[in-house]
């Protein structure tokens, strides 16, 4: 019955949500650290396939749920523009990072002791 176990793996996806609204999710994470890569919502967005109001839209969305600001940005000038994260942006990346690495290091010890390796 259970002979394709070897073949499983159990699979977590986290996310956080207010009133069933999510708020902060793999995808607001993956944009964040594009834009910390990259130093650019512009240059973040092409990274991950998006359009540049859809990240701009998602990044306002979440701001605007959190109560706080996620994005700092910077228009032209001698040194060029730019995007760097707020510190409260630094640290939902450490703590959903966190909570994601715990959650799935839980499920697959469960996985184990219900499933077998």
């Amino acid at each position: 019955m259970l002979n394709q176990v070897n073949t499983m793996k159990v699979r977590v996806k986290i996310w956080l949500d207010e009133d069933e609204r999510i708020i902060f999710g793999e995808g607001v994470r993956n944009l964040l650290l594009a834009i910390q890569r990259t130093g650019s919502i512009n240059r973040a967005s092409e990274e991950l396939n998006m359009s540049y109001r859809r990240a701009w839209e998602k990044i306002h969305r979440v701001e605007k749920r959190m109560g706080q600001t996620l994005v700092i940005t910077q228009t032209g000038g001698a040194h060029g523009g730019g995007t760097s994260l707020t510190e409260v942006a630094r640290e939902m990346l450490n703590r959903y990072d966190q909570l994601e690495s715990e959650v799935t290091a839980f499920a697959n010890k469960k996985f184990v002791e219900l499933f077998g390796e």
